[in-house]
């Protein structure tokens, strides 16, 4: 679709100009710093997201409320974890995967409104993660995205969840994450 593609273009053209979707950092951002840097992200800083790879959009807003595709785990280094839990993937990599995924929809964040801080808060999120028959750990892997979000914005990071177990994700994804986001 000509957005899809036009949104594209214009990523690749703010990443090679040194773009990092932001003039600086907002609250929001720099409460995140450590996390960010403990995940590999240089200067503790959120990654430029590639776009959608497809027939659809990562973000759209709706009013005040930001709707967000799901997001698969990406390492800074630009590979995606993939593996089923816990046979394929441990659960402390699976933890990292979930967070790596909540990145990717933060950067996302800032991408669709400009600024983290502009979140009034998180509404919905949805952790989905492959996994073996029987497995039932989900909480454990899924608090990482959720106290992520409370790093970021405080209270306003508390939300609505759900986390399941899914035979099969997209690419062989250890996990994907989707959004709802209320926007001041």
């Amino acid at each position: 679709m000509q957005v899809n593609k036009l949104f594209r273009n214009a990523i690749l053209v703010l990443a090679a100009l040194g773009f990092s979707h932001g003039a600086s950092a907002g609250e929001a951002e720099n409460r995140l710093k450590p996390l960010l840097e403990k995940l590999g992200y240089a200067e503790g800083k959120l990654p430029v997201p590639k776009p959608a790879m497809g027939n659809y959009v990562d973000a759209i807003p709706v009013g005040k409320i930001l709707y967000l595709s799901s997001a698969g785990p990406q390492t800074p280094a630009g590979d995606f974890v993939k593996g089923r839990v816990p046979d394929q993937v441990n659960m402390e990599a699976a933890e990292t995967a979930v967070q790596l995924a909540c990145v990717r929809q933060l950067a996302r964040i800032k991408v669709a409104v400009g600024d983290l801080d502009q979140v009034k808060r998180i509404v919905f999120l949805r952790v989905k993660v492959r996994t073996v028959e029987g497995f039932n750990d989900l909480t454990k892997l899924s608090d990482g995205c959720s106290a992520m979000l409370v790093t970021a914005f405080g209270e306003a990071g508390k939300h609505t969840r759900t986390g399941e177990g899914y035979v099969a994700l997209p690419f062989g994804l250890t996990s994907e994450i989707e959004m709802t986001v209320e926007l001041k």
